[in-house]
């Protein structure tokens, strides 16, 4: 038999056995894809309408805390009001008859017609105490004439609360304050918290108030709160309902019970008990009769326990229509799966015929084909070269090798480039790129070789690894809030490498994003060390290596700002060496070079920190910027210098405080909104060590 024959016949035989095959396991997979996807639709359905519910449940809490603060608020404003018309019909009965009648008939009236005020609320009333604490108005009752001193008077919790009237009412001339009081007309003395506003009444140095009981104010707020949630609906049968924890219902069916009524159903109550164990509440199945029906469906419940007044709060929903909905996608499979298997078959048939047709025709020279294609394009690829189109014996292979060819040309070409610039920017370019929390996913070899650190040192570390220890922090504080803001940020950073040493680098910062969502971080820098070191020297003293004047010209400035906008404490010290030219004229000028390097090195010990900067402003004089607390530890601060200069034993026989080198300092202390100007500063500062050396050298002064 021809091998092509044997190929058509086995394609035609593979063909067959594999529409089949895929036919059978088409439909054994739509039935388990449609199984899968019922017991999914049924677990969604329900997760949502837990969801649901629970969401339902949670704004009904969030509705009692913000009903419960306005209506808190409103029963504040109407003390306050109650109050306020009280004042002012006082001080209408003041003002109409302060020249015609005296005192005590003016307040008299006051205490009458205040006294008989009623409002609706049973234990709302008006009192009024003298702010030397005697009480005027007490329970509803006139003590103007019977001189009693309610000042030490306490309450339950041990409060003075009278004097705390008093206070408010001097001070504040208004206000709240809470308290413990009995009730009037209550026959068991017992004490309620209270809410109360006082005011204070100038003319009779009275205060004026009255107050809400906290309780009553509760059962107001509770009633209020259950009528709003007796009126919840959502869905086609849900409501919210509310028990006690004593067994009482308040909200049954989604109606406001008028009174509190036990709750019918034992182990439904069991069933709540059980789920709100759970702090933040929890689900359970029963069943349940929707509203205005007496059969009952299968249901879902959330319920959570609201803390503050031993409810529980939950609502339900039924899930009977869910296996209804699950029958109908049944028949409706059932009926497709039948559609299919006719289509399929009659299409089975056409297919094989002309599988069987066309692969005697096409199955040696397409394979042939197939193969050389295949075979020139891997290796075209693979060597960076044109493909071999003279084997291909079919037109439309050759025009397809030959499209492969210009793709692979312009390929080949753009790849070459690519790796080139990429190697060029690896090579030259500071690049690294981190995650979206900061730490380091890639590095560039410009990177590796400006730090000195291996790229398998950097991979998984946050940039800290280079920070330099006297770099602002402020600085990459601002920096992250710019950045994951989504903004580029743009900067001058001091970083150390790998064995301690300083560089610097200009740095761009850009955020990456994927589907508006920040991924991470690339920061593309340049090395300007070289600019800083020019920098460096122009602001630096040669030869004690300290900042020297025209650098201190711009930090007072900074300074001086600084302390301005926030009011802080601002130092600054003058420091000359006592009889400097009298060391230079007896040591000689290198020993006096030598002695002014070891001084610097002590100033330096002490201007550590970012915000301390020394300076020598010229010849043996030098400056010291520095922040403190107050001008106290400021003093302290200059003592300490002063004496660990001493403790540097230079030699100095023709000082006339010492036998060994010594300084005079002067300084000034002050607060940012106290400083005019530099200028003021740096005279108040001479002026200071002017003092110094006049009052024996070796000495600090302040100014």
């Amino acid at each position: 038999m021809k091998l092509s024959n044997l190929t058509a016949r086995a394609i035609f035989f593979v063909a067959f056995i594999s529409t089949l095959i895929a036919f059978l396991i088409s439909i054994i997979f739509q039935y388990k894809i449609f199984k899968d996807e019922t017991k999914l639709i049924k677990n969604d359905y329900i997760e949502f309408k837990k969801n649901e519910i629970k969401n339902e449940v949670n704004k009904v809490f969030n509705t009692i805390s913000a009903k419960e603060t306005i209506i808190n608020n409103q029963i504040k404003d109407k003390l306050k009001d109650r109050v306020n018309i009280a004042y002012s019909i006082a001080n209408t009965i003041y003002e109409k008859n302060k020249a015609i009648m005296s005192e005590n008939q003016i307040k008299d009236i006051i205490l009458t017609t205040l006294k008989d005020i009623h409002y609706q609320e049973k234990n709302s009333y008006y009192f009024i105490n003298r702010n030397d604490g005697k009480a005027i108005l007490f329970n509803k009752i006139s003590k103007l004439h019977e001189n009693i001193n309610i000042l030490n008077k306490k309450d339950l919790s041990g409060k003075y609360f009278v004097r705390e009237q008093i206070k408010i009412a001097k001070e504040k001339k208004e206000g709240f304050l809470e308290t413990y009081f009995v009730k009037p007309n209550s026959t068991n003395k017992k004490e309620y918290k209270k809410i109360t506003y006082v005011k204070n009444f100038k003319a009779f140095d009275w205060h004026i108030g009255t107050g809400e009981y906290i309780d009553d104010m509760q059962e107001h707020i509770k009633d209020n709160i259950l009528k709003d949630i007796s009126t919840v609906r959502f869905g086609k049968n849900g409501y919210i309902f509310v028990n006690r924890l004593d067994k009482k219902a308040l909200v049954f069916d989604g109606v406001k019970l008028p009174q509190a009524k036990n709750y019918p159903n034992d182990e439904l109550y069991k069933e709540q008990l059980n789920a709100i164990k759970n702090t933040e509440g929890d689900y359970f199945f029963y069943k349940f009769k929707k509203l205005n029906t007496l059969k009952e469906y299968k249901k879902l419940a959330f319920v959570k326990k609201y803390e503050k007044w031993d409810w529980i709060i939950g609502t339900g929903v039924y899930i009977d229509q869910i296996d209804q909905d699950i029958i109908e996608r049944e028949k409706k499979y059932t009926k497709n799966i039948l559609n299919q298997i006719s289509t399929i078959v009659f299409s089975f048939l056409i297919l094989l015929f002309m599988i069987y047709y066309i692969s005697r025709k096409m199955s040696l020279h397409l394979d042939k084909n197939i193969s050389n294609l295949i075979k020139s394009f891997k290796l075209a690829s693979k060597n960076y070269k044109k493909m071999d189109t003279d084997k291909l014996t079919y037109l439309e292979f050759k025009i397809l090798g030959k499209s492969l060819n210009k793709i692979l040309l312009s390929r080949n070409e753009t790849e070459m480039k690519l790796q080139r610039y990429i190697k060029i920017v690896n090579e030259n370019v500071i690049i690294s790129s981190t995650d979206e929390k900061g730490y380091i996913t890639s590095v560039s070899e410009a990177f590796c070789r400006i730090s000195g650190y291996k790229e398998s040192e950097l991979l998984g570390q946050n940039h800290n690894v280079v920070k330099h220890h006297k770099m602002n922090s402020g600085i990459f504080k601002d920096m992250w809030i710019d950045i994951q803001n989504g903004n580029t940020w743009y900067g001058e950073i001091r970083n150390k490498n790998k064995i301690g040493g300083t560089y610097w680098v200009e740095t761009f910062i850009q955020p990456e994003f994927e589907n508006e969502k920040i991924i991470g971080y690339t920061a593309i820098s340049q090395d300007i060390s070289d600019k800083k070191r020019v920098e460096f020297l122009s602001i630096t003293d040669e030869l004690t290596k300290l900042n020297n004047r025209r650098f201190f010209n711009q930090v007072i400035e900074n300074e001086i700002s600084r302390s301005i906008r926030g009011d802080l404490y601002l130092s600054f010290m003058m420091m000359d060496i006592d009889y400097f030219k009298n060391y230079n004229d007896t040591y000689g000028h290198k020993a006096g070079d030598e002695a002014l390097q070891e001084f610097a090195k002590v100033l330096k010990s002490h201007s550590n920190r970012i915000s301390d900067c020394a300076f020598r402003l010229g010849g043996e004089e030098f400056g010291l910027v520095f922040t403190a607390e107050d001008e106290e530890k400021s003093l302290r601060f200059a003592e300490l210098l002063r004496k660990d200069v001493e403790k540097l034993r230079i030699e100095h026989k023709t000082s006339k405080v010492a036998d060994y080198l010594t300084v005079s300092i002067g300084l000034v202390v002050r607060k940012g909104k106290n400083i005019h100007d530099s200028a003021n500063l740096y005279k108040l500062a001479d002026e200071a060590l002017y003092k110094a050396k006049n009052e024996g050298r070796n000495t600090v002064r302040t100014n």
